[in-house]
């Protein structure tokens, strides 16, 4: 087998299993007790063991080409950012030295309140134990660059080097270098350019702050050029932890949105979701929920932008995406302070979230991207959440999907039902290519609950998938997300045309 080959077959086994642990199922990573952080990052590795070696694959081009790709700017050298990637290192010295306390000591107040000397000693011991199965032995900590600073967090990459491959992990930092939080970066790329539709002399970003205190978010504003008041739109990314663009593999779906939106005179704020931004912190919450997750920080964000002076406060709305579209009456229900003017909700489930999952590993079975054993380990967890004597208080002993709580939270969330009586006008998209969300499922069931309204808008688009980019064949497979794309500027146009249409 060729090395091209190699490559295919190891981005395809990966893509499978990150895509079933961070998209289909929306907190896995982020719901587990405090205690339990071997179930945390076992279960992170599940699908990797019953799949087979993934790294098995790795070809000296292929980390290249990843160290050469990796998301965020490199920052120039400086004597600040030397002290944060001196303590950087020095946090990851002493985990692997075993110097548990020390490392606890050089944390931040925010992650001593979520975390012991004990679970840091069990997730790092864990973690290891898990790459290890798939790279080899451990080798060494390799280069320590500082990657971004935002005004949240200053975030420095650290290089663990294995035998078969180097794995990024992100030690986010306050402000006096204490470590506020980190994850091990999925990372994949290259990644798409900017659409050719994106027009920067035309507006302008800015840097914000989504909330405050241990769970504030970095985010962007993106703000045509002028005198306003323009209307604006909050991008909510769907599960899993994404980033403020919706990063997934090779693709940006909501820089993509920011970019043609605000070209086109609609003001756009994206943001860090709370699970990306502080996953440890959310990971050892055990009242994490999906409004904690999506809802509250949407309407954080719709507050920031009643204060800005550019902004017309009324004419804010959301746009939702996958899990982020689901939620969207929730936070309408939510939206004390009538802030939201109306919503889009693309390629939003309207049943349980539970269900269209189900739905998703039967398609992935049947196209041969997971085994008899995967689905069948899924479908009996996701099934246990149809039971109606599910309890989270009390869950099932052989329950393994995370968090109870955050199941509690979401388990009956039926978005259409929900959004039946409510009377903010909605642009409902959804592309006929998407198999994560199947339009002949979800839609049939969107307009038969809001048959009544009239201020619904639907859109079909026959060649997109579940991030909305084109591709051909009757329905998509996961490894197209690996194709850099863009959102068609067809997409971009119709949601500037609905939000322009709405009445001032």
């Amino acid at each position: 087998m060729g090395r091209d080959s190699l490559k295919h077959l190891f981005q395809v086994k990966l893509l499978v299993t990150l895509f079933v642990i961070f998209l289909c199922i929306p907190t896995t990573v982020f719901g587990q007790e405090s205690d339990t952080v071997e179930h945390h990052v076992k279960l992170n590795g599940k699908l990797n063991a019953l799949s087979g070696d993934l790294l098995r694959f790795t070809t000296s081009t292929q980390l290249e080409q990843n160290n050469l790709a990796r998301k965020g700017p490199i920052v120039d050298k400086d004597k600040h950012q030397d002290r944060f990637e001196q303590k950087a290192r020095h946090y990851i010295r002493d985990l692997e030295a075993g110097k548990y306390q020390h490392a606890l000591k050089s944390s931040s107040r925010a992650l001593k309140k979520s975390i012991s000397e004990q679970w840091l000693e069990e997730y790092w011991v864990t973690l290891k134990q898990q790459l290890q199965s798939q790279a080899g032995e451990f080798l060494s900590i390799g280069s320590v660059t500082v990657k971004e600073s935002n005004r949240v967090h200053t975030n420095v990459e650290v290089e663990l080097l294995f035998e078969k491959a180097t794995f990024p992990f992100i030690l986010r930092m306050d402000r006096s270098a204490k470590v506020d939080d980190f994850l091990l970066d999925s990372f994949m790329g290259p990644f798409a350019e900017a659409p050719l539709y994106s027009k920067p002399e035309l507006f302008t970003e800015k840097e914000v702050v989504i909330g405050k205190g241990d769970f504030a978010l970095p985010g962007t504003l993106s703000i045509p050029k002028g005198k306003g008041p323009f209307p604006a739109v909050v991008l909510v990314q769907g599960s899993g932890a994404t980033d403020k663009d919706e990063t997934v593999y090779a693709l940006k779906p909501f820089r993509d949105l920011a970019f043609g939106l605000a070209s086109q005179g609609i003001a756009v704020l994206r943001y860090n979701k709370r699970t990306y931004e502080h996953a440890i912190k959310t990971t050892a919450d055990p009242n994490h929920t999906v409004d904690k997750e999506t809802t509250d920080d949407a309407l954080l964000a719709t507050r920031l932008l009643e204060k800005e002076k550019r902004i017309d406060e009324e004419r804010i709305y959301i746009l939702g995406h996958s899990q982020g579209g689901m939620m969207v009456p929730k936070m309408i229900e939510e939206d004390k302070r009538q802030n939201i003017a109306g919503a889009i909700i693309m390629g939003g489930p309207a049943r349980t979230i539970q269900d269209v999952v189900l739905d998703q590993f039967e398609y992935l079975l049947s196209v041969g991207q997971i085994t008899e054993q995967v689905y069948e380990f899924y479908t009996t967890q996701y099934e246990m959440l149809n039971d109606p004597d599910f309890s989270g208080e009390n869950p099932p002993e052989e329950f393994q999907l995370g968090q109870a709580a955050f199941w509690d939270s979401i388990n009956d969330i039926r978005a259409a039902e929900m959004a039946k009586n409510q009377t903010e006008p909605l642009l409902i998209i959804q592309g006929e290519r998407d198999y994560q969300v199947l339009s002949d499922v979800e839609i049939p069931v969107w307009k038969e609950a809001l048959r009544d309204r009239e201020n619904i808008t639907y859109q079909l688009y026959p060649k997109l998938n579940h991030f909305f980019t084109e591709g051909t064949g009757e329905m998509s497979k996961p490894e197209e997300y690996f194709i850099p794309a863009n959102i068609p500027k067809y997409v971009v146009n119709d949601i500037v045309g609905w939000v322009k249409s709405e009445p001032q």
